[in-house]
């Protein structure tokens, strides 16, 4: 797996550093692109005298992905302009308002975007735009490709690319993006294949555990996500073995955030079987090994975890305890997503106890986190629940103003907004 990966940011670093060709094609499947996007938004860092924009709105229609491209532009103009300022730069131009406009062809309009963001380098001889064209979710294949023909260079590269790299993808069952490249004879494109799926990590993994030549801890760690693989397939006694291993080896490491991380996945495959008496207990182990020693990341996820254990077991008052507790956890590492998931399951143990006042607080400070994170899964969700105690006490003023809202937090999910994809850790 970390052949694979490092393969992956050394073709994307290669691709940035050289000035042949402006636009990089990554083969892969829709749902591998979550791991292109991610080390996409590393190139950041070994280059922060380049601009890195990306775009992952869903793809349904030419002009609803580019409403979703724009919109995200303006925000993150708006977001530099403190920034710029503290440090004595002028604030970027606004964007022009042809980049909105409908009425122009969403080559046009792609291509007006583009050129606004060339617009914002420095100078175009220290400087690029690296633009991801990488939507998680494409519904109209032949509408993408397109579109990103409409900005393919074919034989020459024109003048207005020189200080652009752009990276799109193509799906690698279908490969329609590289056949239309071929009629084409586009020669001014990199293409690059990538091969995520579970058999070709499970290889790479079982490789590198193998492998005699790798150092220990190496392949301690393949074999951890080997464990984690096994969990996400349901073969439930192979990674309670692969658990068993790792603990042990772990433990003569003296490495108890790595025990903790194991007592994990072996809590969280007992929960998946149905052993939630065992799940709870092995999780505490977990817990109370994390506290020990303030190993904060997987402390913050066994109190998730534990916390849904509980709730499972309808122990509401230990779900509240451990949902309260975690809320600490969660912003002790900065991680605002999980801080809201836990005052939602706060929340949803209160009220669970007949706790009303109490719970309803909860989820509304819920509600105000997610609002204020852009988290729209948990801002819906948060205010569902609501809506079913607002329902059910006949608060039809309260129960309107949250429906209302929630149309709103659907509509700005449907519309591929910001927020989290859900990651903080876990299997």
């Amino acid at each position: 797996m970390r052949r694979k990966f490092e393969e992956l940011r050394e073709n994307l670093e290669e691709f940035v550093q050289q000035d042949e060709y402006p636009m990089l094609v990554v083969g892969c499947l829709a749902e591998e692109l979550a791991y292109v996007l991610q080390f996409f938004k590393g190139l950041g860092e070994p280059h922060p005298e380049h601009f890195l924009v990306f775009f992952p709105q869903p793809f349904h229609t030419p002009h609803g992905y580019l409403d979703g491209v724009v919109e995200s532009i303006r925000l993150q103009v708006e977001a530099a302009g403190p920034l710029r300022a503290e440090r004595g730069e002028p604030p970027f131009p606004p964007v022009p308002p042809e980049l909105d406009d409908t009425r122009q062809t969403p080559e046009k309009r792609l291509f007006s975007a583009l050129m606004y963001l060339r617009s914002l380098l420095p100078n175009e001889e220290d400087h690029r735009v690296i633009v991801g064209l990488l939507p998680l979710e494409c519904t109209d294949r032949n509408a993408y490709i397109r579109l990103l023909g409409s900005v393919m260079p074919v034989t020459e590269v024109p003048p207005w690319m020189g200080a652009l790299r752009i990276v799109a993808y193509d799906d690698r069952r279908e490969r329609s993006l590289l056949e239309a490249m071929r009629k084409n004879k586009v020669e001014k494109v990199i293409t690059f294949e990538v091969d995520f799926s579970t058999p070709a990590l499970t290889d790479s993994l079982t490789k590198d555990a193998a492998d005699t030549t790798l150092p220990t801890m190496e392949r301690m760690m393949a074999l951890l996500q080997l464990a984690a693989l096994d969990y996400s397939y349901k073969r439930y006694q192979d990674a309670i073995d692969k658990y068993g291993v790792l603990y042990t080896y772990f433990e003569g490491e003296a490495l108890p955030a790595m025990q903790a991380m194991c007592l994990l996945g072996v809590g969280d495959v007992m929960r998946a079987v149905g052993n939630l008496k065992t799940a709870k207990e092995t999780y505490q182990r977990g817990i109370a090994l994390a506290m020990e020693h303030k190993a904060l990341p997987p402390l913050l996820n066994l109190m998730l975890s534990i916390t849904d254990c509980c709730l499972e077991l309808q122990h509401y008052p230990d779900a509240a305890s451990y949902a309260e507790s975690g809320t600490k956890v969660a912003a002790g590492v900065l991680n605002p997503y999980a801080y809201c998931d836990l005052h939602e399951k706060w929340g949803q143990a209160l009220v669970a106890q007949n706790k009303l006042a109490d719970g309803i607080a909860i989820l509304e400070k819920a509600r105000e986190l997610s609002q204020k994170y852009e988290y729209f899964h948990r801002w819906g969700s948060v205010l569902e629940r609501k809506i079913a105690l607002f329902r059910d006490a006949r608060m039809s003023k309260e129960l309107r103003l949250a429906e209302d809202e929630l149309r709103g937090v659907r509509e700005l999910e449907r519309r591929g907004g910001g927020g989290a994809a859900h990651a903080h850790g876990g299997h």
